[in-house]
């Protein structure tokens, strides 16, 4: 594919900034911003910045956020004439059609609405209560959708539902995956397990119970205490206990994290509900080696049997039977990891990925 970038063109970046997302748009900001061809205005979209008129009406919490993120969209929007628009995700859009109207669009999205409330219990998404307004959500999504020049999915199981559940033309769809900065994300250089050592196993996730943490937990207890040491890094109130080390705070990228996986030798995201984790690719970049479950997008990101193990959700006996068996004989590890770092190279690199939304986003679609 050749690029259709031009000395001249502009495009408008907006981006959501709440947690998963926000790291991706952390990661791609100061790489757009640095960009000549096309010139790329970033506009952050963060739902909680307060002030002016807005505040002073009695809107209910969730009604003022989607309103000071349309404000905050529609002033973006309104600093320049644009080439194209690129949103992540679709949530900014919904409420611009004129600007969908007036200029080419991409819309890059991790999960649909329909997906996500397949997961509304996991998430504690909040449906409608009304069915009408639940028609009125739906028909406002998918007019954004069918709208736009491009809806891209982060993976194919996103892609699909672009087309099955929103009736988007299959040749106006793509996937491009996330990326990471890899400079940041660079595994070290990993030493011989010595005999007799402790596995150590990382976990990654904020929702600590929708991550599966619980039952990782659960397991360590009952099967792994004496042959494992278990870091959790978590924003819920879980306690330490002996051989669980529990870390609040740690930021996306910090060192502290950056160390955490350094020191690791396995990490582990037995997660019930989830779309695609950035934490999955932030271990496989750092030459660990996963395990996780067979849902949404992880069978696109981890090949099971090659660069890691995919069990289905909640199903605490398939997680402790492998980790038990990589405690006692941790020789697969290093081959996982190198495979899961190569991967992660080649498809999850964040200046590739730019790169393709930038060219895709002032492409017509069927253009070669």
């Amino acid at each position: 594919m050749g690029s259709s970038r031009t000395t001249g063109s502009k495009v408008c970046f907006i981006a959501e900034s709440q947690v998963g997302i926000g790291s991706v748009a952390k990661t791609l900001k100061p790489l757009a911003q640095r960009s000549s061809a096309p010139k790329v205005e970033w506009v952050d979209v963060t739902y909680s910045q307060r002030g002016g008129w807005l505040e002073r009406l009695p809107l209910p919490p969730r009604v003022a956020g989607t309103a000071r993120g349309f404000l905050q969209t529609r002033a973006g929007l309104a600093q320049d004439s644009f080439d194209a628009l690129l949103f992540l995700t679709q949530n900014p859009a919904v409420f611009q059609p004129l600007a969908l109207h007036k200029t080419p669009t991409l819309l890059w999205t991790d999960v649909t609405p329909v997906q996500l409330d397949t997961l509304a219990e996991h998430y504690n998404h909040p449906r409608g209560k009304s069915a009408m307004a639940e028609k009125l959500k739906h028909a406002a999504v998918r007019y954004a959708f069918t709208t736009a020049r491009w809806c891209v999915g982060w993976s194919e199981w996103v892609r699909r539902s672009l087309i099955n559940d929103y009736g988007v033309a299959e040749q106006n769809t793509a996937v491009i995956p996330p990326g990471l900065d890899l400079d940041l994300w660079r595994p070290p250089a990993r030493a011989e397990r010595g005999s007799g050592s402790k596995l150590k196993l990382l976990f990654v996730g904020g929702d600590f119970r929708r991550k599966g943490g619980s039952q990782l937990l659960e397991v360590y207890r009952e099967s792994l205490s004496g042959s494992c040491e278990l870091d959790l890094v978590t924003r819920e109130p879980v306690e330490p206990e002996p051989g669980v080390r529990v870390h609040h705070g740690l930021n996306a990228g910090s060192e502290a994290l950056l160390e955490l996986y350094r020191n690791a030798d396995l990490f582990v995201l037995p997660t019930l509900a989830d779309c695609q984790p950035i934490a999955l690719l932030e271990a496989m970049a750092m030459g660990l080696p996963v395990v996780t479950t067979q849902l949404a997008a992880n069978p696109e990101v981890v090949n099971d049997g090659q660069s890691g193990w995919l069990i289905p959700p909640g199903d605490t006996r398939a997680l402790a039977e492998i980790l038990v068996a990589l405690a006692r004989d941790p020789a697969p590890l290093r081959a996982y990891g190198e495979a899961g770092l190569a991967l992660v190279r080649a498809r999850f690199d964040a200046v590739h990925i730019l790169d393709k939304l930038l060219d895709l986003s002032l492409r017509t679609p069927g253009q070669g």
